[in-house]
């Protein structure tokens, strides 16, 4: 039971687009290729939105949001949340853009993780939602499973993550 929940609190800790400390494993089918939305559904609409191109955009973002976390680049992280972010961690608690913030840290616990499984469930031309699979595997060998849900808004001609929710799964 402790062990769960100092995962939960690890990741939530980590919450926003999978602040970890790791190299990606192997992404190749993940979210930066060409076969990012597998979706038959992912094709332009009537609102004239690429769904294919918008995918691969926003889960290219994923990954450089990721990327910039190892680091602890807090001031690039915040160049891409929404000043008004709510994002909601997998315990349920909920924080704003600089409850996140404070909370970058470079992660001495993971080893590797991967983003996977990018669907655009909603697109206009100055919003979307995009859901994947986030997966991390700890220097220990334990492996947890997040499914996520994040909101963009695009402002000022830029995709900026508004809201973000984990859900952990078994």
């Amino acid at each position: 039971m402790k062990s769960i929940l100092a995962f939960a609190l690890l990741f939530a800790a980590l919450s926003l687009c999978n602040l970890t400390k790791s190299k990606p494993e192997d992404n190749s089918n993940s979210s930066s290729g060409p076969n990012a939305a597998t979706s038959p559904a992912a094709a332009p609409t009537s609102t004239g939105v690429d769904r294919v191109a918008l995918t691969v955009e926003l889960m290219q973002l994923e990954n450089e949001l990721t990327t910039a976390s190892f680091a602890g680049d807090i001031s690039k992280l915040a160049t891409y949340v929404a000043d008004d972010y709510s994002g909601t961690d997998v315990e349920g608690k909920t924080q704003n853009k600089n409850q996140l913030l404070s909370q970058v840290k470079p992660d001495t616990v993971t080893k590797s993780w991967k983003i996977t499984d990018g669907e655009l469930t909603s697109a206009s031309e100055d919003t979307a939602v995009l859901t994947y699979i986030q997966s991390q595997t700890l220097k220990d060998g334990r492996t947890f499973r997040a499914r996520v849900t994040d909101t963009f808004v695009k402002r000022n001609g830029r995709w900026l993550v508004k809201s973000e929710q984990q859900t952990l799964m078994k």
